[in-house]
């Protein structure tokens, strides 16, 4: 699978990833994403009333540049 991320968010909104994209991204597991989330390690969005994931593009690059955690927002 390749994944070519570039410029993040557009006119029309943040682009979300799914789990095995930002996995791909990060070059980890997608279980690994998993346990990020439940420890409130990685920025996370989890639209009201859904079991899925999304990841935003913009902050997870900021995130990876400052090393820091931030909980998720909803």
């Amino acid at each position: 699978m390749s994944t070519t991320i570039s410029a993040a968010s557009s006119e029309s909104g943040p682009q979300l990833l799914k789990v095995p994209e930002i996995a791909a991204l990060l070059k980890v597991k997608p279980r690994t994403i998993y346990e990020m989330v439940a420890q409130g390690r990685i920025p996370y969005r989890k639209p009201p009333g859904s079991n899925i994931l999304r990841f935003d593009l913009d902050e997870i690059l900021v995130w990876t540049k400052t090393g820091r955690s931030r909980k998720h927002r909803k």
